[in-house]
């Protein structure tokens, strides 16, 4: 006989509004909706470290060891499915006492799951009182009360809240019919203006910061020209400032023209920065921005050569790599291959490769691969991959980095880019790497976590290694003071020379 254990466990139920309709009318695409449906569950389930116990039709049941977990992950889902019209759930989550027998969970906890779910308004979110008393205290949702509420074969009335992501004074207000006759136009006109700003508050908010680089910061005069590596790819690049040279190497989402610094544009002043004393380079990796998209191969050897094809184009006798993220392999191996053009090896938030990776970090990789190679266009699966990258970030910058990855490249070209990260390994190499190396790493990366940051810089002879406390994978990266105060004095000698 299978053992019984009870525990106290957070239960989350989702289900898709309108389903059955859909299948009655369309079967093919309800089908269609449904397995898209359960590859976005699947992938963002586990990422907050949840675990699908049930999914039978448009129903899933998953359980969390953390109420916190629970709330975030059904804040990530909707996100993500905001603006697909075929997935608007419902979701309910309660925390209760559970029975688990094998794969089976059973239980009131579960009943009274099942039963707060259909509370919830189509693309919202419905918790129990219990849920919101170890979560009342988190900033970024709010929760409205919906008074006690009998549920089906549940003994006692349960208090049912609803979750939403944004601020209470981003909430559109209640509109009343008000007859004012001397003002009766312009109150009307002002209503409706609201009305529009508020249903739309986060992306007319991403408009501004997309614009206010160009509208508020002096502008960068930087330069573009394009050079073609041995295989035939044109890549572009461009170049500001003056001083000794620096090569930034980042690899995918990147557009020259389009985003003035990579992610999330230049919110931070990062070109400002770096070209105030250096002529900094910056390029476009094959596959993305104004570099030739129609390419497949991404492998180690292909990102060296692109970064070959920029210094050869530009005359480079020496200068310095600052590698960022995904771009971190190839600036490892180029500098084994032309020690005597590196003068310096930055680091930033790198990694020795995506082979690296654990075996839960890979499954997540392994989930979204292939829904990046078929429906990168859909902003909802754009939205898995912002969820992923910038898990704090709030709407307006969830919305920012989405448009920003669809711009930057294609499905495929990403898919593609990742699938051959995944089999990236340069540790030998790092360990021949024999000149100045600064390896900088934010303490609360969950991109790429610190201890990658660290086996880097064991293996580099001699690197010096900095850990930014309270840093994510940005700011560890260029985005805080301290990183920039790191690399200043890394990068001073190139100046004095």
């Amino acid at each position: 006989m299978t053992e019984q254990t009870r525990s106290l466990t957070a239960i989350m139920f989702t289900d898709i509004v309108g389903y059955t309709s859909l299948v009655a009318q369309d079967e093919a695409k309800a089908i269609q909706v449904r397995e898209r449906y359960r590859d976005i569950m699947r992938v963002l389930v586990e990422q907050f470290q949840g675990k699908v116990v049930d999914a039978t039709g448009d129903e899933f049941l998953v359980t969390f060891q953390s109420a916190l977990r629970a709330v975030d992950c059904a804040l990530a889902i909707q996100t993500a499915l905001r603006d697909d019209p075929d997935l608007r759930l419902r979701i309910g989550i309660h925390l209760g006492e559970v029975v688990k027998q094998g794969e089976e969970v059973i239980g009131d906890g579960v009943n009274v799951a099942s039963r707060i779910r259909p509370l919830a308004e189509p693309g919202g979110i419905c918790i129990s009182e219990s849920v919101l008393h170890l979560v009342r205290n988190r900033s970024h949702f709010r929760a409205d009360s919906l008074g006690s509420r009998a549920l089906k074969n549940v003994d006692q009335p349960v208090k049912v809240f609803a979750l939403a992501a944004e601020p209470s004074s981003a909430r559109p207000r209640s509109r009343r019919r008000r007859v004012i006759p001397v003002i009766v136009g312009v109150a009307v006109l002002l209503l409706i203006l609201y009305a529009i700003y508020a249903a739309n508050r986060a992306a007319i908010l991403s408009r501004i910061v997309l614009a206010a680089p160009r509208l508020f910061v002096d502008p960068v005069e930087q330069r573009i020209g394009f050079a073609t590596t041995a295989d035939g790819v044109r890549i572009a690049y461009a170049t500001t400032g003056q001083g000794p040279p620096v090569v930034s190497v980042v690899g995918w989402a990147t557009h020259l023209e389009r985003g003035l610094g990579s992610p999330m544009y230049d919110s931070v002043g990062v070109i400002h920065w770096l070209s105030k004393r250096y002529f900094l380079v910056r390029y476009d990796g094959r596959g993305f921005g104004l570099s030739d998209r129609n390419v497949n191969d991404f492998s180690l050897d292909a990102r060296v050569r692109d970064l070959e094809t920029v210094a050869d184009a530009l005359g480079f006798g020496q200068f310095a790599i600052y590698a960022m993220s995904a771009g971190g392999p190839a600036a490892i191996a180029y500098t084994v291959r032309h020690p005597e053009r590196v003068s310096r090896l930055i680091l930033a938030d790198s990694s020795a490769g995506g082979a690296r990776y654990g075996t839960e970090r890979r499954r997540q990789w392994d989930g979204m691969i292939p829904l990046f190679r078929t429906s990168w266009d859909s902003p909802v699966v754009r939205s898995m991959m912002t969820i992923f990258l910038f898990p704090n970030a709030n709407e307006v910058e969830q919305r920012l980095v989405n448009e920003f990855l669809r711009i930057s490249g294609d499905g495929p070209a990403v898919a593609d880019f990742f699938q051959e990260h995944m089999e990236i390994d340069t540790r030998k190499l790092a360990m021949q790497i024999a000149l100045p190396t600064l390896v900088v790493h934010g303490a609360e990366d969950i991109i790429i976590p610190l201890e990658s940051g660290r086996e880097v810089a064991s293996l580099i002879p001699g690197a010096r290694f900095e850990i930014i406390s309270g840093a994510d994978h940005e700011q560890g990266a260029y985005g805080s003071a301290e990183v920039r105060k790191v690399v200043d004095e890394f990068l001073a000698p190139l100046l004095s020379n």
